[in-house]
């Protein structure tokens, strides 16, 4: 059984994408990784294994508590590579991040990127005109717009309430109520309880008007949707696709209940 080695720090770019919902991390925003140990002497792709990184919010989805509670300890966690360049209140998020996978606590909120200051210039001594206020205005605007909740209050109550209802149903219920609207019915009970929760409440996500072969995933941590590729059966092989630009609009459909199983 390999041993696991955990990292956590600040995104450092956009570019990165979440191994489990494959949407891409914000730049500045915690994530949490993993990778598995290998010996000094390993060699070719083993030697260079990179960290499989996730949101903050989807790291707990990434395996289940049997699995967290055999390798992330709690002496594990307590020398997670980042933690302490954190700031403290994001260290203790992540703290409580890990005991929540073991299920140990409910889980915690993911923390907000902190809005990064501008580098003065030279250009910047000179006077501001009331359009480079208005401007510094607009952005300042931008900023705490992208620090925002994805969900609001009422949104995350309703989501929460459906899952609860949805706990008792067994997997093949769920299963059944995630084919009746063309969303996928593999993983793990807890993934399909969110799924179909986040979709009773939302509504449906659409299928990817880009490849129009699979339904769009969305990433509850960033808001944004994504596709998750498919496989070209002529083709025989997996095709990634780019899915929806960032400011498309993208409209869900009502959920359809299934029977007694509603």
């Amino acid at each position: 059984m390999p041993a696991f080695i955990f990292e956590v720090e600040y995104a450092k770019s956009g570019r990165s994408g979440c191994k489990k919902c494959k949407g891409k991390i914000d730049k500045d925003l915690v994530r949490v990784g993993f990778k598995a140990e290998v010996p000094e002497d390993a060699e070719g792709s083993a030697a260079h294994m990179g960290c499989s990184w996730h949101h903050f919010t989807c790291f707990g989805q990434a395996k289940g508590q049997a699995w967290f509670k055999k390798h992330l300890t709690a002496e594990a966690a307590e020398a997670v590579a980042g933690l302490d360049a954190l700031k403290d209140e994001d260290r203790t998020a992540v703290n409580t991040l890990f005991r929540a996978c073991r299920g140990e606590v409910p889980m915690p909120a993911a923390p907000a990127a902190a809005p990064q200051e501008a580098t003065p210039t030279k250009a910047s001594k000179k006077r501001k005109s009331k359009g480079d206020e208005e401007d510094d205005g607009a952005g300042a605007a931008k900023v705490a717009k992208a620090v925002e909740p994805v969900l609001t209050e009422s949104q995350a109550a309703a989501i929460a309430e459906a899952e609860a209802k949805l706990a008792s149903k067994n997997a093949a219920a769920l299963g059944a109520m995630l084919a009746q609207n063309g969303l996928p019915k593999a993983g793990r009970k807890d993934e399909l309880v969110k799924r179909a929760a986040e979709s009773q409440v939302l509504g449906v996500p659409p299928v990817c008007d880009v490849c129009e072969k699979k339904k769009l995933l969305w990433s509850r941590e960033t808001g944004r949707f994504s596709c998750p590729g498919f496989f070209d059966d002529e083709a025989k092989v997996f095709k990634r696709c780019k899915g929806p630009s960032a400011g498309a609009e993208v409209k869900r459909t009502p959920w359809e209940s299934v029977g007694l199983l509603a």
